[in-house]
């Protein structure tokens, strides 16, 4: 039997990773309040490892990167350090996941732009990929402790 505490850790990681998702898809924007309680309830769930921080860490770095190019937002790069961490070994199944359903993401939006195109839809395009939707849902598969 699960105890209290853990139950409590499941539940707030969950509730935590569906509030960014709908933030990103809303707003996209990621909030720092919610990326800091996430990172402060993985860091008290998972064990500290030098090399899964090392690995959180380069993530983040790359993250930062990819930030600077404009090819992923700043929060997007938190969240998916901070899931890498949750995750532990199997954080390159978390990265597989996420580009997959990344990638699913961005063609059903170039398939809404395209119907907009073609007056289908009466909205506007949308121009960016809510990104955090992918790294939430393949995090709730990876995090070890859900």
């Amino acid at each position: 039997m699960e105890s209290n505490f853990l139950l409590l850790l499941k539940a707030t990681t969950f509730a935590l990773l569906c509030i960014v998702s709908l933030t990103d898809i809303k707003n996209r924007t990621v909030p720092n309040w919610a990326l800091l309680i996430l990172a402060i309830v993985v860091f008290t769930a998972v064990p500290f490892s030098v090399y899964h921080a090392s690995i959180s860490l380069i993530i983040l770095f790359l993250g930062i990167v990819a930030f600077h190019y404009r090819w992923l937002g700043a929060g997007d790069s938190k969240l998916l350090a901070i899931c890498a961490y949750g995750s532990i070994e199997h954080w390159q199944w978390l990265l597989l996941q996420t580009a997959l359903v990344g990638g699913g993401l961005s063609i059903a939006i170039l398939v809404y732009n395209h119907l907009v195109g073609l007056g289908l839809i009466k909205h506007p395009p949308i121009k960016t990929v809510p990104y955090a939707v992918a790294i939430a849902g393949s995090a709730i598969t990876t995090i070890h402790y859900i």
